[in-house]
């Protein structure tokens, strides 16, 4: 099939372009670059320069194609980037799912986010029918991946055969999350002494690419599915880093308020030393909830697998120890 990729330029979506390459499929890429993401030059593919927030060249891109990966989006939990978070996922979203539909493209998959659905009740493992509940407090982040899920929900509404995607936080190779790479060098060095209250649902990144190769032709338009490995609190997550990196397991537990002090200042500070925080108050507050959510749906649907958590780490950790220079 002819197949466009939005936000190639991303460990998953340089990783996708590359997997569907090897199917067979034509890929054709779209981003802001005057060329395809350096890794993808070798494959040969076609690219448009053009941005999401620019309905000219995103009608040109889709033209012809089958089908449409909208991957491009901004991840950000500083408060400083409210404005550009909500151009990007929002309005960005929108301007795809409209081009896609003026085209005619057989199916659209929208890549979102567990972020945006919402914070399960404690104890509690959530699926796809949880009604968003952080509205209003300041998760800028999370409002603008769950504001544009409805904005592509509106789309399958009138008829696109859209469907969405919402993984974890994802590891992998290619990542260049600071934070990610924060983490695993703190429990490598052994100077990660504490560890936040929540947990969170992860995602393996080979897992997520398989199952958005899979949604090529499974998979109900207009629903949307959780792609998640392993639910893990933060506590047993650092536990399982230490037995992998042969690290200093993190003492104690810290608690919320100063967690998110650190978070405070880390914001306010950084941008000093023209520097970008690993830790914002906004991943502070969510560092301190357990964010756990069912795969089953996606399992039943899109032959969704899981890969555990160990596993996940026991492959990666060498990609994180040996870039983590690199992604600061």
């Amino acid at each position: 099939m002819k197949i466009l990729v939005t936000g190639a330029s991303g460990f998953l979506g340089a990783r996708l372009v590359e997997r569907l390459c090897e199917l067979g499929h034509e890929v054709r890429t779209f981003g802001r670059g005057t060329d395809a993401p350096g890794r993808l030059a070798p494959l040969g593919i076609e690219h448009i320069q053009g941005d999401i927030c620019q309905s000219s060249s995103l009608e040109r891109a889709v033209t012809g194609c089958n089908v449409v990966y909208h991957l491009a989006g901004l991840v950000s939990y500083r408060r400083s980037d409210y404005d550009l978070l909500y151009k990007t996922n929002v309005e960005g979203a929108r301007n795809v799912m409209s081009a896609c539909g003026k085209a005619s493209v057989d199916r659209v998959i929208h890549m979102s986010s567990i972020a945006g659905m919402g914070i399960p009740q404690p104890g509690a493992i959530a699926d796809e029918t949880i009604e968003y509940n952080l509205k209003g407090l300041g998760l800028y982040y999370c409002d603008t991946k769950f504001e544009g899920e409805q904005e592509v929900l509106k789309f399958a509404a009138k008829g696109l055969p859209v469907l969405v995607l919402s993984p974890g936080i994802t590891f992998g190779e290619g990542d260049t999350h600071p934070h990610h790479h924060t983490i695993f060098r703190a429990m490598a060095g052994g100077w990660l002494l504490g560890y936040p209250l929540g947990g969170v649902m992860f995602s393996d990144l080979e897992d997520v690419v398989q199952t958005s190769i899979n949604a090529l032709a499974a998979g109900r338009v207009g629903e949307r599915y959780v792609i998640g490995s392993a639910n893990v609190s933060f506590r047993d997550a650092a536990n399982m880093l230490a037995e992998v990196l042969h690290g200093r397991r993190p003492l104690f537990a810290v608690p919320g308020p100063v967690t998110e002090a650190a978070g405070i200042c880390c914001e306010a500070v950084f941008p000093l030393f023209k520097r970008r925080p690993a830790l914002t108050w906004q991943v502070a507050w969510l560092s301190q909830r357990k964010i756990f959510y069912s795969s089953d749906k996606a399992t039943r649907e899109l032959g969704h697998k899981q890969t555990p958590f160990l596993e996940t780490i026991r492959r990666t950790a060498p990609y994180y120890l040996r870039n983590a220079n690199a992604a600061h």
